[in-house]
């Protein structure tokens, strides 16, 4: 009921008092009795189908799914590529239908609306009781990898998944998962690091495996190397990014190194003139923008927000915290989401705890809710009917026929 009733009074303010009508008839015209379930016939003479795919593209990926049993007509429309495209964008730009994870030894989900509680979720790859590592996540996908380097991209929502080839492991690498808007393909990258002993000079490579080919390329070199640890690539504006360390000049080591995923070349993202000088330099994500935290020691740190990708002007601070507004250090702090109505932003401190901040009265409150691991990472995941059950080409494993030398 409390669903039908928000669903009724988002439609009363956008849609039109007809359009709340129709609705209220779609909402209560469906009876369920053991799961199964039968339209009203006068919804099916009433409502057309662009309304039908409007009203179900606010509901839930749990509701959806259910639904997909009325008629084969609903599990058609479901199932279509664009309603999953048309749900995608209603849960993005409304800010809906958001789970928060919280990875320890296992993984643990909650809404990211009311922040619990907390259930064990749980992944498809073998574990060997270590848990699975989240290199990624994107459009209610994750890119997840296991201690034996087996990768898979998963979508938690409809529990389905797809293990990428075996690559074989190397030293050290760092990741990223993205979507390749043109292509409208999902892409895994690694940036694999060698040499660097023995006298030998630092250098490193980059290999792709997408959901359509299903098989390990290498594109172009990139002209940094990581200093590790790194952190896994961040999404935004079609593009992964990183911070790294030039190769040319290894005291620069703060440079933000964007990989378009459609052309899938490198280039270098202009930064904010910082006011002091930085400990430490870390890329997020929040709304959708580009977004660096600046760590000033543990006096401050400083939260930037790109309002125009690739314009360095349109840096902006967002706010700055300092060490009396958090318990603790300042060490480490990772931006995960704007509240929905916008006035407040989710963080993860120091993988302990997590608060909300608030920008109008500029106040950190703590986030506690049973069922909560001590130590943790985060990842915030869009549920998502997004499917991986796309067209790929016949070749698998590792292949190097499409490197390009720069």
């Amino acid at each position: 009921r409390s669903l039908v009733h928000e669903t009724l009074v988002s439609y009363r303010v956008n849609r039109g008092q007809r359009k709340l009508q129709l609705l209220s008839l779609f909402l209560h015209s469906y009876q369920s009795d053991s799961l199964q379930l039968k339209p009203n016939k006068e919804m099916k003479a009433n409502l057309s189908l662009d309304l039908i795919a409007d009203i179900l593209s606010r509901l839930p990926v749990k509701h959806l799914l259910c639904l997909r049993c009325v008629s084969k007509l609903w599990r058609s429309l479901i199932d279509d590529p664009d309603f999953i495209h048309l749900h995608l964008r209603h849960s993005l730009d409304s800010r809906t239908n958001h789970t928060l994870i919280l990875k320890n030894t296992d993984l643990h989900t909650a809404d990211l609306a009311s922040l619990g509680p907390f259930a064990k979720l749980e992944h498809p790859l073998m574990s060997y009781n270590h848990g699975v590592e989240i290199q990624g996540s994107c459009n209610g996908l994750l890119c997840i990898r296991n201690i034996v380097e087996d990768m898979a991209i998963w979508n938690p929502s409809t529990r389905k998944y797809q293990v990428l080839p075996f690559l074989n492991s190397c030293k050290g690498y760092v990741c990223g998962f993205g979507h390749d808007p043109i292509a409208d393909d999902y892409k895994v990258v690694k940036i694999i690091q060698l040499g660097g002993a023995d006298g030998k000079p630092l250098e490193s490579e980059v290999k792709v495996c997408s959901l359509k080919r299903n098989r390990w390329r290498k594109i172009q070199d990139i002209p940094c190397v990581s200093s590790f640890p790194v952190a896994n690539g961040v999404f935004s504006s079609g593009a992964l990014h990183w911070v790294l360390t030039q190769k040319l000049d290894l005291s620069e080591e703060n440079t933000i190194v964007a990989l378009d995923l459609a052309t899938e070349s490198f280039r270098e993202v202009p930064q904010p003139e910082y006011e002091r000088m930085i400990n430490q330099l870390n890329v997020g994500v929040l709304g959708g923008c580009l977004c660096v935290v600046a760590n000033h020691g543990d006096a401050r740190v400083d939260l930037w927000v790109m309002k125009e990708y690739g314009v360095k002007e349109s840096w902006t601070i967002l706010f700055s915290l300092v060490s009396e507004d958090v318990i603790g250090s300042l060490r480490f702090l990772k931006p995960l989401a704007y509240s929905r109505c916008g006035n407040q932003v989710l963080l993860e401190h120091d993988k302990i705890n997590l608060f909300w901040y608030d920008l109008e009265k500029k106040k950190a409150d703590d986030v506690w809710v049973p069922g909560m691991p001590f130590s943790y990472e985060t990842e915030v995941c869009l549920q998502s009917l997004v499917s991986l059950n796309v067209k790929r080409r016949q070749q698998n494993g590792e292949d190097n026929r499409d490197f390009k030398k720069m």
